[in-house]
């Protein structure tokens, strides 16, 4: 697997290897509304502003404080500005502390990956909250892109943890509570962050079948070398925390994108996940890294889609980079987060990604 060196970087990846209630009608409406944005790819013909507020949270595991970037559905107040710009990424226009708009949406839990970062998925909590959802995204501490080690990346228990954490504060919140729909909640995350919302949805890990395939996968871009590199030794990891269960029964869909740790979930487990699910590998068959491969995860769940973007590849998941990032990242050895695998550019590639995921998400949750 390849690091998150860089404090420029800042990679979104495991590294590669509460309620109102509508009538029928205005339900109907309401639905209509929303699903002509997420069609249009969160064109001008929008519904909302995407609002940006910053909370803290205090993690169950160590009772270390993270910080969770709130993404809702606005007006047309608050400051403008581009959330998660900085030297390499352009980041993406959003009102800081906008006033929100009154309603009680679904709610999405987004997780990014290790060595990343809330604002850098902000791509995708913008489109959401622009299209009627409130997105909680957490910087999951001790593998976030300012506090980040390997060691603690590799006890994948904590990160569900935080998630069901968080939940519980935004519905005991008075603030958020009134935003919220608390019959409509997503999880959903990418890499590290898919294996999370997986464990949130009810699947369960075996550290025996990852370790066994650990001994027999040697490739330097591997996940297995990346904790290596790190200094984890999977002999010593927690087995009875890293094959719990994390089940979250007020998740009602999840979407994990390139989902970490692939060979190391227990196919009976997936069997026994009761919501909707769509699963999404960036990049094509053998292009796919095996540790990221969703397929077979997918066939295994009763109520999961799969689907695949051809010319993307793990990284494409992230924001887009400014001009110069390629060199930037040139001058600092560090990984290639800027490219990406064929013709097509980031920005359309991330068109194709909001697309499957707003068309999961309105069929999962705002036509509920």
């Amino acid at each position: 697997m390849l690091a998150a060196s860089s404090t420029l970087a800042r990679t979104e990846l495991m590294p590669l290897s509460a309620s109102r209630h509508f009538t029928a009608t205005s339900h109907r409406r309401f639905t209509a509304l929303l699903v002509l944005p997420l069609l249009a790819l969160a064109g001008p013909t929008c519904a909302f502003e995407a609002g940006t507020r910053w909370i803290t949270i205090t993690q169950p595991d160590s009772g270390k404080s993270e910080r969770v970037l709130m993404t809702y559905p606005a007006k047309t107040d608050g400051e403008v500005y581009r959330l998660g710009a900085n030297a390499l990424w352009q980041g993406v226009p959003a009102r800081r502390e906008a006033t929100p708009a009154k309603g009680k949406w679904p709610l999405v839990l987004l997780s990014h990956g290790s060595g990343g970062n809330a604002a850098g998925l902000g791509w995708v909590s913008t489109f959401l909250a622009k299209n009627g959802f409130v997105v909680a995204s957490p910087n999951h501490a001790g593998c976030t892109s300012t506090d980040m080690a390997i060691s603690n990346c590799i006890k994948i228990w904590n990160r569900p943890e935080d998630l069901s954490e968080l939940l519980d504060v935004l519905l005991a919140d008075d603030h958020w509570s009134k935003q919220i729909d608390e019959k409509r909640i997503a999880a959903m995350g990418f890499s590290l962050g898919g294996n999370s919302v997986l464990l949130m949805a009810g699947a369960r890990m075996s550290l025996e079948a990852y370790q066994a395939y650990c001994q027999t996968m040697l490739s330097p871009q591997s996940d297995c070398t990346w904790l290596r590199r790190g200094g984890v030794d999977l002999a010593t990891v927690d087995k009875s925390r890293f094959d719990k269960e994390s089940r979250d029964p007020r998740i009602s869909a999840f979407v994990a994108i390139d989902p970490g740790f692939a060979p190391g979930y227990r196919t009976d487990s997936l069997r026994t996940i009761i919501i909707p699910g769509l699963l999404l590998n960036l990049g094509v068959g053998s292009d796919v890294p095996v540790t990221l491969k969703a397929d077979s995860l997918a066939a295994a769940i009763p109520q999961a889609e799969f689907a695949s973007i051809a010319g993307a590849v793990h990284f494409s998941f992230l924001g887009l980079c400014n001009p110069n990032g390629a060199e930037l990242l040139k001058a600092e050895n560090d990984d290639p987060v800027c490219d990406d695998g064929g013709n097509l550019p980031r920005q359309a590639l991330h068109q194709q990604m909001l697309q499957r995921i707003g068309l999961f998400l309105t069929k999962t949750l705002l036509e509920r």
